[in-house]
Order: structure tokens, then sequence, then C-alpha cells
């Protein structure tokens, strides 16, 4: 494959950038990549996971109990980037929490709907939360503010869906 830049030299830098929810592939040499700003590796570095974890795990372990379903430790998940059972998650939950926001930006996981019929996911999603929030308002006795969200509920759930052809 030749270089996207100049069309003379093999590519050997690959990358890809994100901007505004678009995803643009380039595959430039590396002359052109430094003329870009890109910094070109000279030779391949090792790659490690459990470095990254483990330099942003930074929270001392010092007084922490290891798991009681496998006895892993924390101090061993910050030495490996691995924890030792679905029960560790648990376990260590609180000293994960900040390691998984910067990580994924977020504790929760909200996955990835298809973009043609987003509209329709995101529709379904409004119902689930207004009907949350109905919940809340009836247990907080606030019945005005509850008619409100039934009757949003009603007009999202009578609209016809959405479909992107």
């Amino acid at each position: 494959m030749l270089c996207d830049n100049c069309g003379k030299d093999p590519a050997k830098i690959h990358y890809k950038e994100v901007k505004d929810n678009e995803v643009t592939e380039f595959h430039l040499c590396e002359k052109c990549a430094m003329e870009k700003g890109i910094q070109v590796p000279h030779k391949k570095q090792p790659f490690s996971i459990s470095n990254i974890f483990a330099g942003m795990a930074e929270e001392a372990a010092s007084g922490l109990e290891s798991c009681k379903s496998c006895g892993f430790s924390y101090k061993e998940f910050r030495d490996t980037g691995r924890l030792g059972c679905s029960e560790c998650y648990q376990a260590f939950r609180e000293q994960l929490k900040p390691l998984l926001r910067r990580i994924h930006g977020s504790n929760a996981h909200i996955g990835k709907s298809p973009r043609m019929s987003q509209g329709v996911y995101e529709k379904r999603r409004e119902i689930e939360d207004l009907k949350v929030q109905l919940g809340m308002a009836i247990e907080s006795e606030d019945f005005e503010k509850a008619a409100e969200l039934r009757d949003r509920i009603k007009e999202l759930e009578t609209e016809p869906e959405e479909s992107s052809s």
C-alpha cells in the first residue's frame, strides 16, 4: 500500500482519526507522517496493557482486602492488570470506579445502537427514563408531575416508529 499523501513510498504508519463521530483512516509513509507531526517510532516498543492499568491505578492498596472468592489482592491486579475472578469487580469496586471512568469515560455501560434505527432506540430509552421518573413522582406523591409524565409517555408510545430506509 502506498502513502495516501505522496503516493510514492510505502505506507508504514496507519492510524484512524475520529472527528464529529466520523472515522477517517490514514496510511502514510514515515516522511509524510513526520511532516504532519505524527510521532514515528524508530523501533517497536513493548506494549503492555497491564502497565497501563497499573499506571492508571494510583490508589494505594496498602489497607485493601483481597477477594473473598479467589484470594486475589488489589496489588496483584495493579501488577498484572487482570482480576482473579468475576467477584473481584465487587471486592475492588471503589478502587475500580475511577479507573474505569478514566478508561471508558463512564462507570455505566451504555452500549451502541445501530445507526439506521437510532431514533427508535432513543425513543425507547426516553420512555424508559420517563417511566422511572413517573414512579418516583408517584412515590413522592407529586401527582401533578406524575400526570404530565404519564401524558408524555402516552404521547411517545402512540407516535409511529421512525424507520430509515
